[in-house]
């Protein structure tokens, strides 16, 4: 009788440092790791009495591969009893309408569906199967990459995935053919992707060509980089808590260099990496964080230097400031309650609000048709704030990236009213309209919003 195979496992509500009874939500793709880990999470449901459901994301790109795939999920969590869910798309078309590689347009789709469940099912916990080989892989493709300290830690047993919602992943010390073995001996039925042996991704090329010779040096390969990562992570985590709390007692709206220029080189490039991110929601790249660091350091007053995302760094003051160029450094705030008429806002912007017009609407991006039941009461206008976000498209968006990509005019991102009811933006005129907008039936009669501008 072989012996019993087992799988390095922990539970995700103990990764997350959540109660044991924390509803799951597993991805699911179908895969031999996803399907071992679906069967160890059902067992471990049942004994901790914790809800689990599972989700598949269908990208849309192997054809009847995926059809079936899609199909194995549905039937294996009718096998076990549990929701399941799905969401497709086309994501080949998407990535080249929102100009993202394939990867990174199916990430950002799969994880804004994962979320979406999550938070409508009441779900803080979403797993993934993701094993000690892919940990190695990730490593070895972000030092591929150029990756500072942060890509050495690859991936972490736990991260917050957004406010409220955690990512575990219990089986990310198991070894590849331990879960295989584990599949064989229990009688786990899952399905193959064909793409993991297209060599024209760079994870799967790693994957045929890099560990395999690295193995024959390093027989230990993944326990090598599983102490890697646990390492850097220790050193990022440390170096992360000095740049906050540097951050929280000497930065106000600015970095003042005398003492920034005291700091170690590794807490730099931490500080000026928040900061930017905090300030414009977007990742600074390493050549970049150099530069400032460079230009801070020579400290000649008034020099500047232009980063992507239309942001200046410039020395004023004795400090650094990051700047939208082109745009006001500090806009006039408002908050307009709505109301049925004409508003002119102080920035000269008129809004016209009509209640049920006779006249068909005219095709024009500042006018909108609304729900009264979405404005009945809370509504208001108020302007663009850092960080803000809109629900369309099945996903949060970035306004600060939409309005880019619409070419705004820059006189406009600063000062144009948004639609705003209870926290929830509804309405980014000429740019966007949250799905609820969209859906909602126009019971109670609707408003016509009509702005003016004049640009």
């Amino acid at each position: 009788m072989k012996p019993e195979k087992t799988i390095s496992y922990v539970s995700p509500q103990f990764l997350a440092k959540l109660p044991s009874d924390t509803p799951v939500l597993l991805a699911l793709s179908g895969g031999a790791d996803s399907s071992a880990l679906l069967s160890l999470l059902v067992e471990d449901s049942q004994k901790n009495g914790y809800s689990l459901s599972v989700a598949h994301f269908h990208h849309g790109i192997r054809g009847g591969e995926a059809d079936r795939d899609a199909e194995f999920c549905r039937e294996s969590a009718k096998k076990y009893d549990i929701p399941f869910h799905l969401e497709k798309a086309d994501i080949p078309s998407l990535a080249k309408e929102n100009g993202n590689s394939i990867e990174a347009e199916a990430r950002e789709r799969r994880y804004a569906f994962f979320e979406k469940i999550m938070r409508e099912n009441d779900i803080p916990l979403l797993v993934t199967a993701h094993h000690a080989e892919d940990l190695t892989e990730s490593i070895l493709l972000h030092i591929l990459r150029g990756s500072g300290i942060r890509g050495l830690v690859g991936m972490k047993p736990c991260r917050e995935l957004s406010s409220g919602l955690y990512l575990a992943r219990p089986i990310l010390k198991a070894e590849k053919q331990d879960i295989l073995d584990y599949c064989e001996q229990n009688g786990i039925e899952y399905v193959t992707d064909s793409t993991n042996a297209d060599l024209g991704y760079t994870r799967n090329a790693i994957r045929a060509k890099l560990v395999p010779e690295m193995k024959e040096l390093q027989k230990n390969l993944s326990s090598v980089f599983a102490r890697l990562s646990e390492s850097a992570a220790e050193t990022d985590d440390f170096v992360e808590k000095c740049a906050v709390e540097y951050i929280e007692k000497e930065c106000e709206s600015s970095i003042p260099l005398n003492s920034f220029n005291s700091l170690h080189s590794a807490l730099k490039s931490k500080v000026i990496a928040n900061v930017f991110e905090k300030k414009f929601d977007k990742s600074l790249e390493y050549v970049h964080i150099c530069s400032v660091i460079e230009l801070c350091e020579k400290s000649v007053p008034h020099s500047s230097l232009s980063l992507p995302e239309a942001v200046t760094a410039k020395i004023e003051n004795g400090s650094l400031v990051f700047e939208e160029k082109n745009e006001a450094t500090s806009k006039s705030d408002f908050n307009i309650p709505f109301f049925e008429g004409k508003i002119i806002t102080e920035q000269g912007i008129i809004i016209n609000i009509e209640r049920n017009p006779a006249d068909k609407r005219k095709i024009y991006p500042f006018s909108v048709d609304i729900a009264a039941e979405l404005v009945m009461s809370g509504a208001h206008f108020r302007p663009r704030r850092e960080g803000d976000v809109i629900f369309c498209g099945k996903m949060n968006k970035k306004i600060k990236k939409l309005m880019s990509e619409k070419k705004l005019p820059l006189s406009l991102r600063n000062s144009l009213p948004l639609l705003v009811s209870d926290e929830e933006i509804l309405w980014v005129p000429s740019v966007a309209l949250c799905d609820r907008a969209k859906k909602t039936p126009a019971r109670n009669g609707f408003y016509r919003i009509s702005i003016e501008t004049e640009n």
